[in-house]
């Protein structure tokens, strides 16, 4: 339990509220100001063969090229190293990244949670996790946990990073991709629900064609807008494609349909006003 205080008696460094840009129209999706914000959890979650690895993989590195002190680390629990290698083929900057790779290891000596928690704690400005299942359930087998002691435990991990207990004294960002029902529910807690800042969604316009357009939007978003699509294209060799132009135009049709909804609230009220003021009249 904390004590009660006021924001306005809050104070924070300055720095903590300027984001990593990864130089796409990306970044205008990522946050209300643009970049993806510090010390923050966004989840990606999104329909099989969407592209959720590939996208965030494009977005790190994208941060990472433009600001290489920016540390940067991939925690792969669902891809091995001959795995990403066909990544990195059709996209060679993802060579650059730091990957920590782990796999189920029943061995009694193996200490899978301690080497994870000690990685982190060299600091990271930010860390990529594919995924958060897959990890979480490594542990739960490898630490003889349940599913639930395994989650707790990663989300206290994650929440130490966030608020900068650290090696670096820095707040981390997590980028978690998180799997899906066959109807597409996200998969999680709670409690997970809660800590997540952002709940980012990979889809497909015909989710029974794995060839129809892919998009990005956001159902959670305290950082920014929900329901904005960012249509993107994975046929390219060496980075993501965004439809800047489709996305443009989404954002001039919600401005409008916003305008329209505004005037059509007033209008009503300047009628209900003027039907009471008639009902007034005839008392």
């Amino acid at each position: 339990m904390k004590d009660i205080v006021k924001m306005k008696d809050v104070k924070f460094d300055k720095d903590l509220f300027i984001n990593y840009m990864s130089g796409t129209v990306l970044d205008r999706l990522l946050c209300s100001y643009q970049g993806l914000p510090k010390g923050v959890n966004y989840m990606i979650i999104g329909d099989p063969g969407v592209g959720k690895t590939t996208i965030i993989l494009d977005m790190i590195a994208n941060i990472q090229k433009r600001n290489p002190l920016v540390k940067i680390l991939f925690i792969s629990a669902e891809m091995n190293e001959i795995d990403l290698a066909i990544y990195v083929q059709r996209f060679p900057k993802f060579s650059e990244l730091n990957i920590l790779f782990v796999e189920a290891d029943f061995n009694a000596e193996s200490h899978c949670f301690k080497h994870i928690e000690d990685t982190l704690q060299d600091g990271w400005d930010i860390i990529a996790i594919d995924s958060f299942y897959e990890l979480q359930g490594i542990i739960k087998e490898e630490e003889n946990l349940t599913l639930k002691k395994a989650e707790s435990q990663l989300l206290s991990i994650i929440k130490k990073q966030n608020k900068a207990q650290n090696k670096r004294g820095v707040h981390t960002t997590f980028l978690t991709i998180q799997q899906v029902t066959k109807s597409g529910a996200f998969i999680g807690s709670n409690r997970l629900k809660h800590m997540i800042t952002a709940m980012m969604e990979l889809r497909l316009d015909n989710p029974k064609n794995i060839y129809s357009d892919r998009y990005v939007t956001f159902s959670k978003h305290r950082r920014g807008d929900v329901g904005v699509k960012l249509y993107y294209n994975l046929s390219q060799t060496g980075d993501v494609f965004y439809d800047e132009e489709r996305y443009e135009n989404d954002c001039k049709l919600r401005r409008l349909q916003s305008e329209v909804s505004s005037q059509l609230h007033e209008y009503a009220d300047k009628f209900n006003k003027l039907f009471n003021n008639i009902k007034d009249d005839d008392k």
